[in-house]
């Protein structure tokens, strides 16, 4: 998925009916965009991605790319876009660069990911998104080791 592909879906029904689709503010806080407020609230997302004011997040990807095995949230963030504060995740993560440059910071090291690169960040290692370029990114969170050994 591209930019341009990111966009048209973002506008889809398909979107809105099968996953779940927030916005993070610059403040680093996620708000949920539900049921009959999507439509409505299309017309917003359309301003922020013009301005470039917040990151979004569309989750349950792994059921638009038909994976069973793992968890997908899908991010797009603008130039030097809001993100979350640093966190660490209860499960392994893979971070996938689709589109755009991805720059990381993984327990205290930055990471720039271009489009096809992989980031493997272990289960409760410290890390976050620093967005210093417009960017595309899957997150897939994998719980067991037979996964991410057959993915890595």
């Amino acid at each position: 998925m591209n930019f341009e592909q990111f966009e048209e879906f973002l506008f889809s029904d398909e979107c809105y009916n099968n996953h779940d689709v927030s916005t993070i503010d610059k403040n680093g806080k996620q708000h949920y965009i539900l049921g009959k407020e999507a439509l409505a609230q299309q017309n917003d997302l359309a301003m922020f991605l013009a301005k470039g004011e917040v990151t979004i997040k569309i989750e349950q990807m792994e059921k638009y790319w038909d994976f069973k095995d793992r968890t997908i949230h899908l991010f797009y963030n603008p130039k030097n876009g809001p993100s979350f504060d640093t966190h660490s995740d209860p499960v392994d993560v893979i971070i996938e660069c689709k589109d755009g440059t991805k720059s990381m910071e993984v327990d205290g090291k930055e990471i720039i990911l271009k489009p096809g690169d992989k980031l493997s960040i272990p289960a409760n290692t410290p890390h976050r998104a620093l967005n210093y370029e417009k960017a595309l990114m899957a997150s897939h969170g994998i719980s067991d080791s037979e996964t991410l050994t057959r993915i890595r």
